[in-house]
């Protein structure tokens, strides 16, 4: 449950930021004039706004669902525990009840003879043959869970540093990503997998870029 309000703070506290930088960027486009540059430079940062809040919301959901995955295999896995924990209880006590039996037949083994003696050796070995047997099927079950379990985390990090901090960055007249990276001491491949830019040549003046750190 701490792992999901993270989650939820990190997508709160990214939106607010976003929101706080957008409206900094339509302040000021305000104050420099209400011409059709105005408007088409407020158009493009609310599109930007929105892109962002959509991709924040997704990968929140994202993060939500493989977490609800987790904590049900969790629970598959401590079921799995307790199981083999009863299984091991059985043995014990299937242990205990043989060691009696195989007492009483040892004390009448010179009655008995050979025949007493292969007997004693077949239960011995047919009883380790199962107990080994149940032992690694259990352990290649528990093996199983542990592996989708290391498998979710990995994707649950991977989607939250996609999620990352960093900046926004509004276009200006004349800059490329080339020296915008420099800028802020990124690479362009970083900007362009940010911010889901086809073409990295062609980018729109006014336009908001989010920066990752």
């Amino acid at each position: 449950m701490g792992s999901v309000r993270r989650s939820r703070v990190l997508g709160v506290n990214a939106w607010r930021t976003g929101t706080v930088l957008l409206a900094v960027v339509v302040a000021g486009t305000a104050l420099s004039g209400c011409g059709t540059g105005g408007l088409a430079v407020k158009k493009d940062v609310w599109e930007a706004q929105e892109d962002f809040e959509r991709r924040q919301t997704s990968l929140s959901e994202k993060i939500l669902q493989l977490e609800g995955r987790i904590a049900i295999l969790e629970e598959e896995n401590a079921a799995l525990r307790y199981q083999l924990g009863e299984f091991s209880k059985q043995l014990a006590g299937l242990d205990t009840d043989f060691s009696r039996g195989l007492e009483a037949i040892r004390t009448g083994q010179e009655q008995l003879g050979i025949e007493l003696e292969d007997r004693i050796r077949t239960v011995d070995t047919d009883r380790e043959g199962d107990r080994t047997d149940m032992l690694q099927r259990m352990e290649i079950v528990l093996d199983e869970v542990t592996r989708e379990n290391e498998s979710l985390r990995e994707e649950i990090t991977q989607l939250r540093s996609s999620v990352g901090t960093g900046y926004t960055h509004t276009v200006q007249r004349g800059e490329t990503l080339a020296t915008i990276a420099e800028r802020y001491g990124v690479t362009v491949q970083a900007i362009v997998a940010a911010n889901d830019i086809s073409n990295p040549n062609v980018i729109s003046v006014g336009a908001e870029l989010f920066i990752p750190q």
